[in-house]
């Protein structure tokens, strides 16, 4: 499962280079996050950072002195997704959606916004443009940022390759992209001494590490969320009195004309109504100063040891829950053997295989393992990881994140055409579950023509009283056990070994 299983490297020599025991069977949910690049005092992340800006100036000058083609936009603007390094958040593999077309258009229309620091912030930042963008992009950054420092990622396994690796794991391989010439303006493909592995099509694929300080999980430390949350700490650091009274002045009035249009109601404006204001007008102040984006950024080159602590809890999290939990489940499942008696149909099997799973959870003390630093892992992905590991020895095909062209499913369960179900993992405080529960209901009316199992994950008293009363509201309670399936993830209701 593990780069240390399949190149046969103590996972303590990985750790101590720096790197990440990443997952050859699906993503490890990590991304690089440039910030992480600009901030470390190591010299050659400081010439990476340096080069990343330097190809945006080259971008930038492309853009304001010719017209691009497409050919141009193709080129310079499109990536493909750098799959070798298994990171980013696919569930099945380690594929997923290059940087298109779409988003290098937005990106060459930002390529100015992005190197404009307005004499704020200390350098240009490449994750500065996903300010603007919508949605979080964080694997769009993630991607772009991995492109161009793909010959450094290369010459960073090399080495590791050729101190660890036995010589029959590892080839020659040429890394396609791994340099910019400035000179050609073209980029160049170089050859790397690389590990590999033997994909599905029975061909060697190459592998790719990366240094565990430039990943994190969440969020970029530079991003939208944040900044519009963060708002009051962005007006507060403006050192630009006038700048800063134009600000707090068009807030203002935004606050009084809202003020206005409740005079006279029984209800006061409560203070979740104010911030709700403040951030709507701070939104429409960016668009009219756009040097706030720069304060933002300063305010985040200077929480240097934050970003960092930060990261490393994020990566520490991962490590715990991707690594030592799954092997911890893992040999779990081996000593209580799942007894493969496969059903006929797709639906009974994936009910089989979901009580063992469920049986696992709340009575083989795997919900133990569902906690990090006392709190739980409340990530449906991460618990549609662990349930892949169930379906091993298996006829069936289980396939994960399927698309049948009306939104994507957690799982699939087929065995030919027609004979599937799918299967859909929930968490109990998503707050999208009255939704699903109302989908249900409809399906039961229709006969129970409905060919999909849901599993709901508790992990407090709140989450299973709301999870029961949903059952009721809708009346499915008779679909208990057998379209639906509750598993209890709560430590506090367990009782030892002993006391059973």
């Amino acid at each position: 499962m593990y780069f240390s299983e399949a190149f046969n490297v103590d996972r303590e020599i990985i750790n101590r280079y720096g790197t990440i025991d990443i997952s050859l069977i699906c993503d490890t949910p990590l991304f690089i996050d440039p910030m992480l690049i600009f901030n470390s005092k190591k010299p050659a992340y400081k010439k990476l950072h340096d080069s990343i800006i330097r190809y945006l100036h080259f971008l930038a000058k492309k853009s304001s002195t010719t017209t691009l083609s497409v050919g141009d936009i193709k080129n310079y603007y499109t990536f493909k997704e750098v799959k070798e390094n298994w990171l980013g958040f696919s569930l099945s593999g380690n594929r997923g959606l290059a940087l298109g077309k779409d988003f290098a258009k937005f990106f060459s229309e930002k390529i100015a916004f992005a190197l404009d620091t307005h004499n704020i912030s200390s350098s240009p930042h490449v994750e500065k443009v996903m300010l603007l963008y919508d949605g979080t992009g964080k694997d769009k950054l993630s991607d772009f940022t991995t492109n161009l420092i793909k010959g450094y990622l290369a010459h960073y396994t090399e080495s590791f390759a050729k101190k660890y690796i036995d010589k029959s794991r590892c080839d020659y391989f040429y890394v396609e992209r791994s340099f910019f010439n400035y000179e050609t303006e073209s980029f160049v493909s170089e050859q790397f001494y690389l590990p590999f592995i033997i994909n599905k099509k029975g061909k060697k694929e190459y592998v790719l590490l990366t240094p565990a300080d430039i990943l994190r999980e969440d969020e970029a430390t530079i991003n939208k969320t944040d900044l519009i949350e963060n708002n009051l700490m962005v007006r507060n650091s403006i050192d630009n009195d006038v700048l800063r009274s134009q600000v707090e002045n068009y807030i203002g009035i935004a606050i009084r004309n809202f003020e206005k249009t409740h005079t006279g109601k029984r209800q006061g404006i409560s203070e979740k109504q104010y911030a709700r204001i403040e951030k709507y007008a701070f939104i429409k102040a960016l668009e009219k100063w756009p040097e706030l984006y720069d304060y933002y950024v300063k305010l985040k080159e200077n929480d240097t040891e934050n970003v960092i602590a930060t990261a490393r809890f994020e990566r520490d999290r991962i490590k715990e829950q991707y690594i030592t939990i799954v092997e911890k489940i893992v040999s779990d499942f081996k000593q209580n053997n799942y007894i493969v008696n496969e059903k006929e149909t797709a639906i009974d099997e994936a009910r089989e295989r979901i009580r063992f799973f469920k049986n696992r959870i709340e009575f083989g003390g795997v919900y133990n393992y569902l906690y990090f630093n006392n709190q739980p892992i409340e990530s449906e992905s991460m618990l549609q990881h662990l349930f892949k590991l169930v379906w091993c020895r298996t006829t069936y095909n289980f396939d994960s994140e399927v698309n049948n062209g009306t939104g994507p499913v957690d799982f699939k369960v087929s065995l030919g055409n027609d004979n599937s179900s799918i299967v859909e993992f929930k968490l109990a405080k998503n707050t999208r579950l009255p939704r699903v529960f109302n989908q249900v209901a409809s399906y039961k009316q229709a006969n129970n023509t409905n060919n999909s199992l849901i599993v709901i994950f508790f992990f407090n008293e709140i989450e299973l009283k709301k999870v029961q009363s949903l059952i009721d509201e809708f009346k499915i309670k008779d679909l208990i056990d057998r379209d639906i399936f509750l598993i209890d993830c709560r430590k506090d209701n367990k009782m030892s070994a002993s006391k059973l």
